[in-house]
């Protein structure tokens, strides 16, 4: 990569970097609102689906804003129209004329679920959310998909400040 870029590299992995912190804190919320919501009754559970449904779409949201980040910053392209969402998550695990693919083709399809899942949630009420869903695409980024998306950002990371050395 060019010496130009070599700061907008340093600033897109510092913005990943914090990003990835914020994924961080969302992870270590999931097994306290499980143990809490699985103890509750089904009146007080309103508000740890409520809470969930929080979590998850702010757990997606964060992964995309890396995504866009990259996009913007390094594709100099980001996807636009009605599926862009799901576009910029198809570009991230496919390689590119200046960069190797984010994320691989496993993960994207087990993203699609939490794209899906923010969607859904902006668009209903929290009331009408069901527990046993929230409770396995919760589960899902505890037990696999949170150090997947780890390991696959974290060697993204290294592949950029290679590239820019």
């Amino acid at each position: 990569m060019k010496k130009n870029n070599s700061r907008i590299i340093k600033y897109l992995i510092k913005s990943v970097h914090q990003e990835m912190s914020s994924l961080n804190e969302l992870y270590f919320q999931i097994d306290p609102l499980i143990n809490k919501a699985e103890q509750s009754d089904e009146e007080s559970k309103i508000f740890y689906k409520r809470a969930a449904g929080s979590i998850l779409h702010d757990f997606y949201t964060g992964i995309e804003k890396i995504f866009r980040e990259i996009a913007i910053k390094i594709d100099e392209n980001l996807p636009e129209g009605e599926n862009w969402h799901i576009e910029l998550l198809k570009n991230m695990a496919t390689p590119k004329k200046k960069r190797d693919a984010v994320i691989s083709h496993e993960l994207m399809e087990k993203l699609k679920e939490y794209l899906g899942f923010r969607h859904l949630f902006r668009n209903i009420y929290g009331m009408e959310l069901k527990w046993d869903r929230l409770k396995i695409l919760l589960t899902k980024i505890r037990d696999d998909i949170w150090k997947r998306l780890k390991v696959e950002i974290n060697l993204f990371i290294k592949w950029l400040e290679e590239t820019t050395n």
